[in-house]
């Protein structure tokens, strides 16, 4: 190839605009592209830039419906509606999504036409990237927009672009066809692949990753197995353990030895508006930077405080208000915080009821520790025991860490995509499908060594105390992955109930909805109306 330079006026073109229609194709001419020296390689480098604009509603549309959230307040701002679960067609969050993973798509598409397999192992390695970026897009539209694959794979999802033509107009292809697309583009991409770049480029072991994932989602277990195998038997990624584990977050993703794939933000730059327009801003007040506006669950924190020794629990900032008062909080009827001030004696917690002294019930863990409760309004209930905490509107402020803090910048993140301890988790899952207890269970249990449980905390067919190995996976996953975009898309494939039964603004206003069903239409978003209409009624909308 020829010397490469990169070309402002061609990145301007992945810069612009991009749904169904053209604009993204109004800077440069075909011609133009084929004979700018540099175009090329400014296009390629141009769709991971993109990836920057496209991930702040990834993670909008993918983890606010989870139930790992917890929204402390009603906002003007579209993500509500992502949250709560009351869909409106012309959300904005959800329509730039859609445009933002177009325009990768069209990017890649672009480079695709282009581009000539064989040429050089260069021209190939591009080609391999560009089919595992659009993989990725059209892997998390049919999620997003269609039904799990294994509920009905002929259900509608999105439309499969693989033109250049900035003037074709595409009906919604099925959830099977789109999976069928993006499996034939990362196998191929498998087999394309010549260097290894570093993690923050498309690689084989991302590629891999993501199909052990895809056949998860299809229900194809062996599969699974076979392509998490490959990621794991490689040696290339390890886990982070005890102090290290911090680097998931604090380091960059090249620094982060776990990583598979993740979308690099680089310090100082690639930081709008101080820090306040990134997604950590939403879950942290940090250094003055942050709205601090979305906290953990009750849910979440009442999983990984089962154990202290926990260093996922480090992801977590309970923000102090009065340090010299220790409290048991407790979640009420209509799912509130309350609490009562407690007093330490050893492992004792005792508190102050009409005049009489009452101590929390405690219950050993089975691991050292214990697991406090409250018998109150005829119900026992379950404690955390936390200094004083502030709170927003009655909801306590109980930071998350885990989207900030790169390189010691407030709220600078680098969102992970695929990490070696989701790919031990995916083979657990699918070990768990097939029957395979013993190898599921083990693999859950490397996770939770990692994260410092004790030997006491770890599971064995034994100890399962009335759950399936699926549900232990499905647990850990909830532990492990939270605010990585997986929960809500765990939950319904797996045909489970999404539970919200816990303090926030969901549970407010009229019809509050705390329950959804897999096979609830709300589940899936709508199709922007913004597209149908640009479509002409092409596209047609989710009921």
């Amino acid at each position: 190839m020829k010397k490469l330079f990169i070309l402002s006026g061609v990145v301007g073109l992945l810069m612009t605009s991009c749904s169904l229609d053209k604009e993204p194709y109004d800077s440069m001419t075909n011609e133009s592209i084929e004979n700018t020296e540099g175009a090329i390689e400014a296009l390629h480098l141009g769709n991971y830039h993109t990836l920057k604009g496209w991930v702040e509603n990834w993670h909008r549309v993918t983890e606010y419906p989870g139930d790992n959230v917890s929204l402390s307040g009603t906002t003007t701002d579209n993500l509500f509606y992502n949250y709560n679960y009351k869909r409106v067609v012309n959300n904005a969050r959800v329509n730039s999504y859609w445009e933002n993973s177009y325009r990768v798509i069209a990017g890649t598409n672009l480079l695709l036409q282009k581009l000539k397999e064989g040429e050089s192992d260069e021209v190939d390695q591009m080609i391999a990237e560009n089919l595992y970026l659009r993989s990725l897009m059209y892997f998390y539209l049919a999620n997003v927009f269609g039904k799990p694959y294994t509920q009905d794979p002929q259900s509608l999802a999105v439309p499969i672009k693989l033109s250049d033509d900035p003037f074709e107009i595409l009906p919604r292809n099925t959830v099977k066809e789109v999976y069928d697309q993006l499996e034939k583009d990362l196998l191929k991409a498998e087999g394309m692949f010549n260097t290894y770049k570093s993690n923050v480029y498309g690689n084989v072991y991302a590629a891999q990753a993501l199909l052990a994932r895809v056949y998860l989602f299809k229900g194809d277990n062996q599969k699974a197995i076979q392509y998490a195998n490959k990621v794991i038997e490689s040696g290339k990624f390890s886990l982070l353990a005890g102090s290290d584990y911090n680097k998931l977050t604090v380091s960059t993703p090249e620094e982060n030895r776990e990583n598979i794939f993740a979308i690099k933000f680089v310090k100082d730059i690639d930081y709008p508006d101080d820090g306040w327009s990134t997604i950590g801003s939403m879950y942290a007040n940090i250094q003055g930077s942050g709205w601090g506006e979305m906290y953990a669950s009750r849910s979440y924190l009442e999983e990984v405080r089962k154990y202290p020794e926990d260093v996922r629990y480090r992801m977590i900032q309970p923000v102090v208000e009065k340090a010299n008062e220790l409290h048991a909080y407790y979640v009420t009827d209509d799912y509130k915080y309350a609490s009562v001030q407690v007093t330490q004696a050893g492992t004792d917690y005792s508190y102050t009821e009409a005049g009489a002294k009452k101590n929390l019930i405690k219950e050993s863990n089975g691991a050292g520790a214990y697991q406090y409760y409250i018998q109150i309004a005829g119900k026992k209930r379950t404690v955390l025991i936390d200094r004083k905490l502030a709170n927003r509107n009655g909801y306590l402020k109980y930071y998350v860490m885990k989207c900030s803090g790169q390189e010691g910048q407030a709220h600078l993140w680098s969102p992970i995509i695929s990490r070696l301890a989701e790919v031990y988790l995916i083979r657990a899952e699918a070990s768990a499908k097939v029957g395979d207890i013993t190898s599921a269970l083990k693999d859950v249990n490397m996770i939770r060594q990692r994260a410092g449980i004790s030997t006491a905390g770890l599971w064995t067919a034994a100890n399962l105390n009335g759950k399936t190995a699926l549900d232990v996976v499905l647990e850990e996953r909830k532990l492990e992955l939270a605010w990585e975009g997986h929960r809500k898309f765990d939950v319904f494939r797996n045909g489970k109930l999404m539970d919200r039964k816990y303090p926030g603004t969901h549970t407010s206003g009229t019809s509050p909805i705390l329950t959804i069903d897999a096979k609830s239409n709300q589940a899936i978003e709508f199709i922007p109306e913004q597209q149908i209409v640009l479509s002409n009624g092409v596209l047609k909308q989710n009921p």
